[in-house]
């Protein structure tokens, strides 16, 4: 598709709740306050009828599409299918469980038209919430992450690109695919792009409230983290910096959490965190090499 200048954002949805309602309309503010060329691409998981909200939604605002897709298929089929019928040479991207200040949609241009492709800040929907707080910390130390002047990690809840910048394939659209935001920053800096950090430009997102959605979302992450070291090869595993074992990784993540400024019982519960987490990934890396070796 040729690009024409203007800005597309896409957002996988796939929940109906009060909440993303209001998430969902925080971006059609910012979108209405950003002068030029725009759409609001909504890729949905389902097919979506006449009185589902986000038909509703849509028809209050002549720059939203909606692109219908499979249950089942996951966010980065979705976001990837999405991402092939945006229109826009900068795109931007964040997910129903988010709430972005009004301005956001012409920072991040801006932003991106600068620098080509960056990464905003993140803070807790739910900041009082124990929980929430340990996530919040956890992808403060992700993102702020750097190397050679950028940023090693990207999150989708706040990033943006010029199209062109995009890899043929930004990442694969497999459904054990749960960390296509980290896949994508990796292709990034495998193309020697620089991925900007911009601290003051924050999204709220919502991150788990109770412990078995904390550990939930461990477990899922590591899902995706091995799925996405199956796939390079040692030499790119070892420049990405994605070699590391799982044991080698929780000693790290155990020392920073002994040092983070959480409660105490939070630093316990984020050490079981951690412990699940790496554990999870050690399965699943054999689980993926196992696979991949039989093919």
């Amino acid at each position: 598709m040729e690009d024409t200048d203007g800005v597309s954002v896409i957002i996988p949805t796939t929940r109906t709740n009060h909440q993303t309602i209001d998430n969902l309309s925080s971006v059609a503010q910012a979108l209405n306050n950003f002068d030029g060329l725009k759409e609001l691409v909504l890729a949905a998981d389902r097919r979506v009828s006449a009185t589902d909200f986000l038909r509703i939604f849509a028809q209050m605002h002549s720059f939203v599409r909606i692109l219908e897709g499979e249950v089942g298929k996951g966010s980065a089929h979705t976001r990837l299918e999405a991402l092939k019928e945006a229109r826009y040479s900068v795109i931007l991207f964040t997910d129903d469980d988010c709430a972005v200040p009004s301005d956001w949609v012409t920072h991040m241009y801006q932003a991106v038209i600068r620098y080509g492709a960056v990464t905003g800040n993140l803070n807790a929907l739910h900041s009082e919430n124990p929980y929430s707080q340990i996530d919040a910390h956890v992808d403060q130390l992700r993102i702020r992450t750097m190397e050679s002047g950028g940023t090693k990690y990207i999150s989708f809840p706040n990033f943006g690109v010029r199209r062109d910048l995009l890899p043929e394939e930004p990442f694969s659209p497999h459904a054990l695919n749960t960390t296509e935001d980290i896949e994508l920053a990796c292709r990034l800096r495998l193309a020697k792009i620089l991925i900007r950090f911009e601290e003051i430009i924050i999204v709220r997102t919502e991150y788990p409230t109770t412990l078995v959605g904390f550990i939930k979302r461990k477990v899922k992450h590591a899902r995706g983290v091995a799925f996405l070291r199956t796939n390079l090869n040692e030499e790119k595993r070892i420049f990405l910096g994605l070699n590391e074992t799982p044991w080698k990784m929780l000693f790290r993540w155990s020392n920073m959490t002994l040092w983070s400024p959480l409660t105490l019982p939070q630093r316990v519960c984020m050490l079981l965190a951690n412990t699940v987490y790496c554990s999870a990934l050690g399965y699943y890396d054999a689980k993926f090499h196992y696979l991949k070796a039989r093919r």
